[in-house]
């Protein structure tokens, strides 16, 4: 048995699951200026111009029993493109023609730890959102997460303003929560003047218990660095770094996510 499925599914739970918005705002927030330049700017960047983003995917993993864990790693590029027909994710001739050979590969050694075959599986539309369209995340974390503070910082050397947020237990997806005893759920947040973002960080960790008798723990990181194109918010940056353990069973995700806008002319 492994618990892992469990916990990717409770960590999109965590951020995607929609919660109305007044249960999350608190007078702190009201008051808090960076909130309030922070909800602007994510209005003003939620214009829908065409885009095409060259996506880079770099995957690294082991998972098993403790003492026989399968390493894998996995590299893959492909584009995707926002229009008025909709999110869609272009594979382009040379990525088809490596997943075949690869396929045609592991008939032979089924092992294989490095390929684009490893990566390919890893990702769905949650992925593609968070790159794509950083608002709607961004805005489902205000939510969902309860306001701590304001502070002045800087990123990358230039003066910010940090947001420091937090999500109880209480808000992790009901049909998890009584599995889980000990939480805790940090999300950081830099912005400029203006309240446009810079970069977020999350670190989640917590413990368990499952069926009474397996005991599990685990622990998670999300880095988002975010870029403005003309109207709209762009991930450029995103790497996830994610842990769990139950009973006999491990398991560890480390991925890269590497964003840039495609050339117009581009193939």
């Amino acid at each position: 048995m492994t618990l892992k499925p469990l916990w990717i599914l409770l960590a999109m739970n965590l951020l995607l699951s929609p919660v109305p918005l007044a249960v999350a705002q608190s007078a702190a927030q009201a008051e808090s200026p960076g909130l309030v330049d922070l909800r602007r700017s994510l209005q003003q960047l939620r214009r829908s111009e065409p885009i095409a983003l060259d996506v880079q995917f770099k995957l690294f993993g082991r998972s098993g029993e403790d003492k026989d864990l399968q390493e894998r790693e996995g590299l893959l590029q492909l584009r995707l493109e926002d229009s008025a027909a909709g999110l869609r994710m272009a594979y382009a001739p040379a990525l088809i023609a490596q997943l075949r050979d690869e396929e045609m590969a592991k008939t032979i050694d089924e092992d294989v730890k490095n390929s684009a075959l490893n990566a390919i599986g890893q990702f769905d539309y949650w992925e593609w959102r968070e790159l794509v369209y950083p608002v709607d995340q961004l805005e489902l974390m205000l939510a969902r997460y309860r306001f701590l503070d304001e502070a002045v910082s800087s990123y990358e050397g230039k003066p910010a303003r940090l947001l420091r947020f937090s999500l109880p237990k209480e808000k992790i997806d009901k049909r998890y929560r009584k599995y889980v005893k000990k939480y805790r759920n940090r999300l950081l947040l830099w912005i400029d003047e203006q309240g446009v973002p810079l970069a977020s960080e999350l670190q989640e960790s917590g413990t368990g218990r499952v069926f009474i008798v397996i005991g599990f723990k685990f622990k998670n990181a999300v880095q988002m660095e975010y870029q403005q194109v003309g109207d709209r918010l762009i991930t450029r940056r995103r790497e996830v770094k994610d842990e769990s353990e139950g009973a006999t069973m491990q398991s560890e995700r480390h991925f890269i996510s590497l964003v840039s806008v495609a050339d117009e002319g581009g193939n």
